[in-house]
């Protein structure tokens, strides 16, 4: 299938219909979605400021909200983001630490019982998505390959593979991004995110990537293809809120890519 995040620019699409397979929406944007587009909609969050370094978190209350918004959008799956590097997080363009880092295995423990419980709890199975480095704090070791991979290990989750998140860590970290694609779990890939990075321009970390949501670009998509001779994603979901036919282009670009990937026998 291929999908878009709920945007005004894609509301804005008279021929949407026929450009997307399925729309993705965060569990706040569920109504104002299902107001003016028709079931199935993939669930992507439920809450926004959360770490599942929270082991309060998930409970009775929380699987009965989830799986009502779940059966409300017939969502095949529900995808949560496999973050934080803190309890507490605030968001603010990205997460902000409100409370201090855990040391890596206490962090690992948590975020597996959590997401193990979640997983229990849901209707529909879990996918847990690969995050983007920033540096204040409440994304250290998350978004590396070992962890996510122990993360997905012991739980049985699946993945959201975000492949803009990707390069930005990829960036941070000093790797190029096909070394570090090539060393998530491909292999448990459900779902596919592309965007496209853009360098900071200012600053001490200037030219380091920052994960804006603009258009995609050749290397982009050279990852995509990449990403594709691995994984087996149910779903491929575009995520730009940028102008309406600069969406639509993209969405004509990544369905020939899908097109390809299907004569290929890789989808």
């Amino acid at each position: 299938m291929l999908g878009a995040t709920w945007s005004p620019a894609l509301a804005a699409l008279e021929d949407i219909d026929s450009l997307v397979d399925i729309i993705e929406v965060p569990g706040w944007g569920l109504d104002a979605a299902l107001a003016v587009r028709p079931a199935p909609l993939l669930l992507h969050n439920l809450d926004m400021d959360v770490s599942l370094a929270n082991t309060e978190y998930v409970d009775g209350d929380w699987a009965a909200r989830a799986n009502t918004m779940i059966r409300r959008a017939q969502s095949p799956w529900f995808s949560l983001h496999l973050g934080f590097s803190c309890e507490a997080v605030r968001f603010e363009e990205h997460m902000l630490p409100v409370s201090d880092v855990l040391p890596r295995d206490e962090l690992l423990d948590r975020i597996v019982a959590t997401a193990r419980a979640a997983r229990e709890l849901l209707d529909v199975p879990l996918l847990l998505e690969n995050l983007d480095y920033c540096p204040e704090g409440a994304y250290e070791y998350v978004c590396e390959p070992d962890f996510i991979r122990q993360v997905l290990d012991a739980t049985g989750c699946g993945m959201l593979l975000d492949i803009g998140h990707m390069r930005v860590t990829a960036s941070w970290l000093g790797v190029e991004p096909e070394e570090l694609l090539a060393a998530l779990p491909l292999e448990r890939v459900g779902e596919v995110h592309v965007s496209s990075p853009r360098p900071l321009e200012s600053g001490e970390h200037a030219g380091l990537l920052d994960d804006v949501h603009a258009e995609l670009t050749d290397v982009d998509m050279r990852l995509l293809v990449q990403a594709l001779e691995a994984a087996r994603p149910g779903a491929l979901v575009l995520e730009y809120r940028g102008e309406p036919e600069a969406l639509r282009r993209q969405l004509v670009q990544l369905r020939r890519s899908l097109d390809v990937a299907n004569s290929a026998g890789r989808l």
